[in-house]
C-alpha cells in the first residue's frame, strides 16, 4: 500500500541527514555540441573545468538577541575605508563580447552624441545599464537566500509553528536547501508537537515494513528535534504507545503536557518512566484512550504532588482514580476535567464533593461533561467543607438525566467568589432562585440551555429577570435555550441590560425556542451595541423568516431593521406558529 505524502517527508526526515539539492553540481551529464567539431568540444571541456562552485559569502553583520524578545542586525564592519573591496571587476571580463557592445550603444555618452549629431536634444538622464550593477543586482539576487539570517528564518518559522504545527510543516521546509534544513533543526521550533497516525487508513494495519518506519521515524525525532520538547500529543495509535512513551521519558527532561488521543497499550511501565525521569510533567490527558486504571493510579502516586492538569474519560474502573484523588495525593490540581465516551455507561459516578473540596483547595476548573453523577455522602471523619475559593469555572452540561439541583449547586459554590464560567445546559433541576443566591457576584458566562426533550419536564415559566438583573453589568454570554419562560418575564429579563451609567458587556445571546416577542428583541439590540451573536431559531413569536442565527453586528442591525419594519405591520401577518 503507497503511504501518504505526510508520512514520507516523516520519513525523509529521519533518514536523510542533509536537504536535497545539495549534489546537483555533481549530477550534471557532459554536454556536447550539436556540430560535434573538436573545437567545440575542446571549448566546452575547458568550460567544464574553470567552473567553480560559488562560495557562500560571509556576512557583514552578526544578529543580536535582546531581552524584548527583539532581533538587532548590527554590522560587523568598521568605517567605510575599512570595508576590504568587493571583487567585482572580474565579473565584467565574463560579459560576452554582444553584450558589452549593446552596453557600450547604450551608454549616456553615447546616446547623447547621436542625439546631438541627429538634432536632437539629449535626455535629462539616461539610465544605466553599466556591466557592474547588472553583474551585482544579478549576484545579489541570487544569493539572497543563502545571506538570510538564521535567526530571521527561525522567527518566521515559529510563526508557521503556531498556526499549522511542527509536523509536518518543518520536515517540508528543511527540504529546500542547506540553510533552511539548519534553521528547521533548530529545537526552539520543536517545543510543541503533535503527531498523528498517518501512515495507514483508520481501522487497518499496516504491513511490517511500514512499522519499522515508523518507529524508526519516532526514534529520530525524539533523539534529533526532542531537546527542548514542553508539549507532546499523540493521537489515534493502537500500538507502539508504550515505546515512544519510553522515548520520551529518555530524551525530553522539559516536557511539561502529554496528551493521548484515541490511543490504546498504555502500560504502567511507560506512564512510571514519565513520571521519575520528566520532572516538569504538570498536564496529562489521557480522554478517550484506553488506559487501564491501575496505570494511572500508579502515576498519580509517584507525580501527582505536581500534576496541575487532569483530563479523564468515565469508565466503570474509574472509582479507583477518584479515590486516589479523594486521598489527598494532587494538592496542587488545578484544572480536572471527565467526560464519557460515545458510549455511555448505564453506571453513574458518585462523587465526594467535600472531600474533593477538601483535598484539592487550589482547584480553578471543573467540568464533568455528560456524565450521570450525584453527590456521595461524606463520612464523618471528613473534614468540614469548605467549598473551592479559587474556582472560576464550573461546567455540569449533560444531554441525559441530571441529579444537579439548588442544594447541590450550592454544596459546590458555596465560597466561590471568583466564578467567571457556569454552564448548566441540560440541569432542569436548578431554578433561577437558586442561581440568585449563589456567591459569585462577577459572573460572565451562564449557559442555561436545554438541549433534550422538555416533554416530562416541569420548567419553570417565571424568574429570568433574577439572573439578568444579577449579573446585567457583567454578563458577557447568555444561554435560555429551550427554556419556558413568559413573553413578560423576558421582557423584564432584557431590560436589565444597558441599565445604568454601564455600558452593557452582552455579547452573545441564545434565545432559541423561547417566547421572545419583536418588542422585546428591537429593543435588547438597541440597548447592546456590543451585540455580535444572537440566535432567534424556532422562536414562535417571531415573524416568518425572522427565526435564524445571526452572527455580526452588521446581520444583527439588518435584523433589527426588519424587525422595525414587521412592528408596523398587522399583527395578523405574524406568525404564531
Amino acid at each position: 500500500m503507497e503511504e501518504p505524502r505526510t508520512a514520507e517527508y516523516l520519513r525523509e526526515a529521519g533518514a536523510s541527514s542533509e536537504p536535497s539539492g545539495t549534489g546537483q553540481n555533481a549530477s550534471k551529464k557532459r554536454r556536447t555540441t550539436a556540430s560535434g567539431r573538436p573545437g567545440d568540444a575542446s571549448k566546452a571541456s575547458k568550460k567544464k573545468k574553470a567552473f567553480k562552485p560559488r562560495r557562500r559569502v560571509a556576512p557583514d553583520y552578526f544578529v543580536h538577541e535582546t531581552d524584548n524578545d527583539m532581533l538587532l542586525i548590527i554590522s560587523n564592519i568598521g568605517d567605510g575605508q575599512d570595508r576590504p573591496p568587493r571583487k567585482v571587476a572580474k565579473r565584467k571580463r565574463q560579459v560576452p563580447a554582444k553584450k558589452q557592445q549593446l552596453q557600450r550603444v547604450l551608454r549616456p555618452g553615447a546616446a547623447g552624441a547621436r542625439k546631438r549629431e541627429k538634432g536632437g536634444a539629449p535626455a535629462a538622464k539616461e539610465p544605466v545599464l553599466g556591466g557592474q550593477a547588472e553583474e551585482s543586482g544579478a549576484a545579489a539576487g541570487a544569493s539572497w537566500g543563502e545571506r538570510l539570517p538564521v535567526e530571521i528564518l527561525v522567527r518566521i518559522f515559529q510563526s508557521l509553528v503556531a498556526s499549522e504545527g511542527a509536523v509536518p510543516l518543518l520536515c517540508r521546509v528543511a527540504r529546500v536547501c542547506r540553510l533552511w534544513y539548519g534553521a528547521a533543526s533548530n529545537p526552539v521550533l520543536w517545543q510543541t508537537v503533535s503527531i498523528g497516525f498517518c501512515w495507514v487508513e483508520p481501522g487497518k494495519k499496516q504491513p511490517p515494513q511500514t512499522e519499522k518506519r515508523i518507529l524508526s521515524t519516532m526514534e529520530w525525532l525524539v533523539l534529533n528535534r526532542f531537546s527542548l520538547l514542553r508539549d507532546f500529543a499523540l493521537c489515534h495509535w493502537k500500538s507502539h504507545v508504550p515505546v515512544v512513551l519510553q522515548a520520551l521519558a529518555e530524551s525530553c527532561p522539559l516536557l511539561v503536557s502529554l496528551k493521548l488521543t484515541h490511543c490504546s497499550g498504555v502500560t504502567t511501565k511507560s506512564l512510571s518512566a514519565l513520571a521519575e525521569r520528566c520532572p516538569r510533567l504538570e498536564s496529562l490527558n489521557l480522554q478517550n484512550s484506553q488506559v487501564d486504571s491501575s496505570a494511572v493510579v500508579s502515576f498519580l502516586e509517584a507525580a501527582g504532588s505536581r500534576i496541575r492538569q487532569l483530563w479523564l474519560t468515565y469508565s466503570s474502573r474509574m472509582n479507583a482514580i477518584v479515590a486516589t484523588l479523594l486521598s489527598g495525593c494532587c494538592l496542587g490540581l488545578r484544572l480536572l476535567e471527565v467526560n464519557t465516551e460515545i458510549k455511555q455507561s448505564s453506571q453513574h459516578l458518585q462523587l465526594a464533593v467535600e472531600q474533593l473540596q477538601a483535598t484539592c483547595q487550589q482547584l480553578q476548573v471543573l467540568r464533568l461533561l455528560n456524565v450521570i453523577w450525584s453527590l456521595k455522602p461524606s463520612p464523618r471523619s471528613a473534614p468540614t467543607s469548605l467549598g473551592f475559593p479559587q474556582l472560576e469555572e464550573l461546567c455540569l452540561a449533560t444531554t441525559s438525566y441530571s441529579f444537579v439541583s439548588d442544594s447541590v449547586l450550592q454544596k459546590i459554590l458555596q465560597a466561590s467568589t471568583r466564578l467567571r464560567v457556569l454552564d448548566l445546559r441540560g440541569c432542569f433541576r436548578v431554578t433561577p432562585k437558586g442561581l440568585q443566591e449563589l456567591p459569585c457576584p462577577d459572573l460572565e458566562h451562564l449557559h442555561l440551555g436545554l438541549y433534550c426533550s422538555d416533554n416530562h419536564l416541569l420548567l419553570p415559566s417565571e424568574g429570568s429577570h433574577l439572573l439578568t438583573w444579577k449579573w446585567h453589568r457583567s454578563l458577557q454570554e447568555l444561554d435560555l435555550a429551550g427554556q419556558s419562560f413568559s413573553e413578560r418575564d423576558l421582557e423584564r429579563a432584557m431590560a436589565a441590560f444597558g441599565q445604568g451609567s454601564s455600558r452593557a458587556a452582552l455579547q452573545s445571546l441564545n434565545l432559541t425556542g423561547t417566547k421572545v416577542t419583536v418588542s422585546t428583541v428591537s429593543a435588547l439590540i438597541i440597548r447592546c451595541p456590543a451585540l455580535s451573536y444572537l440566535n432567534l431559531s424556532s422562536c414562535r413569536y417571531l415573524p416568518r423568516g425572522m427565526k435564524k442565527v445571526y452572527r455580526g453586528q452588521d446581520d444583527i442591525r439588518q435584523c433589527l431593521s426588519k424587525l422595525l419594519a414587521s412592528a408596523d405591520e398587522p399583527a395578523a401577518s405574524q406568525d404564531p406558529s
